[in-house]
Order: C-alpha cells, then sequence, then structure tokens
C-alpha cells in the first residue's frame, strides 16, 4: 500500500511539472487506438479507474487495472485533459508474448494489430 501510494505521488509530481501534454504522433498500438478518443469510451468498455489525480492545466491522471489472467493484469496510466480526451496512454503492468506477438495490455485492451 505504501509502494502505491509513493508511486502515485511521484506520478503527480511528474504531471503537475508539466505545464500541458500535447498530442504526439502515436508510437505505440495503445496510443494508435486510444489517443484522441474520450476517456468515458475507454471506461465504459473496460471498467472504471482505480485512481485519479488531479494534474495542472486541467489535465487528470487515471490509472486503470485490469484483464486479469492467472493472477496478473494488465495497468495503463491515461493522461486525460479537461475536456475528458485521451492525450496519452501508457503501460504500467505488462507483459510481452514471448512469441513476440501482441502484449498482454495491447490484446485487453483492442490495440494488437489485426491480421
Amino acid at each position: 500500500m505504501t509502494f502505491r501510494f509513493a508511486l502515485l505521488a511521484g506520478l503527480a509530481l511528474a504531471v503537475t511539472g508539466c505545464t500541458s501534454v500535447a498530442p504526439s504522433a502515436p508510437t505505440t498500438p495503445l496510443e494508435s487506438r486510444w489517443v484522441g478518443r474520450t476517456a468515458g469510451e475507454f471506461f465504459a468498455a473496460y471498467g472504471p479507474p482505480i485512481n485519479d489525480i488531479a494534474g495542472a492545466s486541467g489535465m487528470t491522471l487515471y490509472a486503470w487495472r485490469g484483464g486479469y489472467i492467472n493472477r496478473r493484469a494488465c495497468q495503463v496510466e491515461l493522461a486525460v485533459s479537461e475536456d475528458y480526451r485521451i492525450r496519452k496512454i501508457r503501460t504500467v503492468i505488462d507483459r510481452k508474448d514471448p512469441k513476440g506477438g501482441p502484449s498482454h495490455c495491447e490484446r485487453v485492451l483492442d490495440a494488437a494489430p489485426k491480421a
């Protein structure tokens, strides 16, 4: 519990140090799938966040965890602007596919490249 609090406090400091999170070109399948869409779409599809922290310039940082398989989960952080649009998404807890396929989070959050 202490580790979680310290991690969230560190993230809060990181977010408040930024004046804004400008959208950039997607570099991961998760960013391609979710950046620019509403956080409401994400939470309606996958469930509510486990935590949120207010950041600078009206940004909110949400932590989401789900997709449990064998007691392991996917966890991501969503940076959401005042208009409730996802500006950044990054994985916190993920598992890579040992065969080189999509990661656990990419499969869970529908971001895996379609064949």
